[in-house]
Formats: structure tokens, sequence, C-alpha cells
């Protein structure tokens, strides 16, 4: 589990004018005029944010992998073409990035078919991750999620077998689009029900930050073998003067530690990520500007920041059935039903799984359940409420608004 997270944020004293988002120039090849396509300008504007979480490469592990499209030239921007290659045979599996909840499939498509037709059918999975962000996984074979029993609402781990790689939908061949995304302003992704596209005004590609490779981000014509998240970090990182502009990013992960030394800075619209298992340091000379986004964090080697206990199960038997939180009165209302007593602790932890607020520790009797909490101390925002029970645990999202 995580042990620390801090959001470093650095702001100078300004004149408050407009300020338009930053545009970089990208690869124009996706220009419309290949059906499989959409316009894309060379100019484009963002987001350039790197993911909260780190994720696996999302085949099974000894699959051979190539990057056809990085997030930068990928028509939409921001989202990922790979390809399985060798290694084992085909169709290539599909895996999970990291733990979380299926929270959509479409896989009874079985058509690929020419961009430019209104009723391009396509299939799909999103996974809703502990940490906010969702992925989605697209162009897999007719039922080859289905066929493994998955449904809605399931609980998957990362490098799960969730499908096979195919070419339904609007697709130049047989491949995996990968995309992580994080909700805007809402505390679920929206997105449509016929291609999973994520509303723009609601939602926001994020650039995947990826264990064990190079850079730890997805390159073009890279190419990786998949494998889960292991411990082969480097121990130790010492970053030099380096500055980076509008869509640069820097994501540097570390057993023990990582040090700035001299300038290294983060311009308008740049993007950093330090994890390190015992310390970061930035020195003099360090700076991360208006409009950046940098995270500093504490956590082991490859460590996804959502990642829950492994040791424990599912309390299957118990549903919660609701959880109102009152925005008038910071009070929230807990009712759940249970086969039989128990003895449960109940407590709040963030989106990284980190315990903030302890709610009761009590024995229930079997049957309808309720408990009421003040959530007034609770900044605004997304929260789990977790519920163990000797080696039994249950987690539930919480939306917190003031």
């Amino acid at each position: 589990m995580m042990k620390k997270i801090q959001i470093i944020i650095l702001l100078a004293c300004v004149t408050i004018v407009t300020h338009a988002q930053t545009c970089i120039v990208v690869d124009s090849e996706c220009d419309g005029s290949d059906n499989y396509c959409y316009e894309c300008s060379n100019d484009w504007c963002g987001p350039f944010e790197l993911s909260n979480g780190i994720y696996r490469i999302p085949y099974i592990d000894g699959t051979d992998v190539q990057i056809n499209n990085d997030h930068l030239n990928h028509c939409p921007r921001g989202r990922i073409d790979m390809v399985g290659e060798g290694g084992t045979s085909s169709p290539y599996k599909i895996a999970a990035a990291a733990d979380g909840w299926i929270r959509a499939i479409e896989d009874d498509n079985n058509i690929q078919c020419d961009c430019s037709e209104t009723s391009c059918a396509n299939n799909y999975v999103w996974i809703e991750h502990p940490n906010g962000e969702w992925t989605k996984y697209t162009h897999m074979i007719e039922n080859s999620v289905t066929d493994l029993g998955f449904e809605e609402g399931d609980w998957v781990t990362a490098g799960t077998y969730i499908g096979k790689e195919g070419e339904v939908g609007c697709a130049s061949g047989v491949h995996l689009h990968f995309e992580v995304a994080q909700p805007i302003d809402t505390n679920t992704l929206i997105f449509t029900s016929f291609g999973g596209w994520i509303d723009l005004d609601w939602a926001k590609n994020v650039i995947p930050v990826i264990c064990d490779i190079t850079g730890n981000v997805f390159a073009e014509d890279a190419e990786y073998v998949a494998a889960d998240c292991g411990g082969s970090c480097t121990s130790s990182l010492t970053n030099l003067t380096a500055t980076y502009s509008a869509g640069e990013y820097d994501a540097d992960i570390a057993g023990s530690t990582i040090t700035t030394i001299g300038a290294v800075i983060y311009d308008d619209y740049a993007s950093g990520l330090y994890q390190a298992g015992s310390s970061v340091t930035l020195l003099e000379g360090f700076e991360a500007r208006m409009h950046s986004e940098f995270t500093a964090r504490i956590g082991s080697c490859n460590e996804f920041p959502e990642r829950l206990l492994n040791d424990a199960t599912d309390l299957s038997t118990q549903t919660i059935v609701n959880i109102f939180p009152n925005p008038a009165s910071a009070n929230v209302t807990v009712q759940w039903t249970d086969d039989q007593e128990r003895i449960y602790s109940i407590y709040i932890t963030d989106i990284t799984g980190r315990k903030i607020k302890d709610i009761t520790r009590q024995q229930v009797s079997a049957g309808n359940n309720e408990i009421y909490f003040n959530a007034g101390d609770l900044h605004a925002g997304i929260y789990f409420l977790r519920m163990d029970a000797a080696e039994k645990y249950l987690i539930e999202k919480l939306v917190i608004q003031h």
C-alpha cells in the first residue's frame, strides 16, 4: 500500500489574464483522408497529463507487443494502438492493465468496417480503477470477453486475461486500442454505449504511465514484452538540469531515492511524476511552473497506487444497499445486508487506498444494518468506503460534495 503522497504545486505571483491552452505540433499523418482516421490537425492542444496510476502492458505475460501509434500520433490524440506479435500464438490475449471493476462490456459485434460508415459497431471493455481512472480495451474478438464468464461489475486483478485481440469496428487490422481516461467533475466516466467513446466535455485522456519499460511511457514503434510489474526499478535516480516544455513529460520510478540537482524545470503544460521507495528530494533550482502537472510520491518499485490487499476475499454474501451522502448536512448513511453476525471495521480511504478516517468497529447482526457518520472533515472528492470483517472485505465508492 502506498505510504505517502505529495502533490507539489508551485505558484508564482502573476497578473490574472486569459490563458489559452498551449498547443504543440505533432504528426499530421492522420488528416482524415484515411477512412480509418478521425480528422486531426498538426496542432494538438492537450491535455498532456500523465496518469495517476502505474499500469502494466495490457497483454498476458510473455506476449511480444509493438506500439503502432503512441499518444502523440494516434488520432484522436492521447490514445494508444498496439499489436501482439511472436512469443505466443495468435489471437493474442488481452489483459487488465491494473486492478479494477469491469464497468462495461460490448463484445457481440463481429464486423471490421470502414470508419466513414455511420454505424461502425465496436467491441470494447471499460475498467474502473480505485484511483479514479478508467482503462479501455477495444476491437476484441466477438464474445471473447463473455465467453470467459465476465460480467459488468466483476473485479479483476492486473494481468487477468479478459479477451482476445481483434479488428472489430473501426480498425485498420488486428490490434488493441488502449486508453486511460479521467472523469471531469463527475463520480463516474461518461461514455457512449455505442463504441464506448468518452464525452470530452466530461472526461479526458491521460498519458499512461507503464511499469518496467524505458521511460515508463509507450513510444511509437517500440517493442516490449508483457509482464507483471516487478521489482526491476533502478535503485536511485539523479535528475540533472533539464527543461520540459508543453507536451513533454518525465516519468521516473526508483526503488529507493530520486533527487534533482540544478535547474529541473517543468514549464507550462509539461508533466512530471516521481515515485520512489524512500525519498524524493527536490533541491534548489527545481521548478514546477503554473499550468504544469507534477506529482511526487512515496511507493515501492512499480507499485500500483491503487493496488488493494491480495490476501483478502470479497464479502460475497454482503451487499451495500445504499450509500447516501447528504451535501446539505455532510451526513452519510450506509445501509447493507448480511447473512450472519460479524464484527465490522468500517473506514474511509483516499483513491490510493490510504486510510484517512475511521468510522466504526462494531459487531452487527444478521439481516439489515445501517450506520451514520459525518463527512464534514473530508474535502469534496472521490473516496472509498471499506468494510473489513476478519479476512474478508467490501469496497464501495463514496463521492463527497459540499
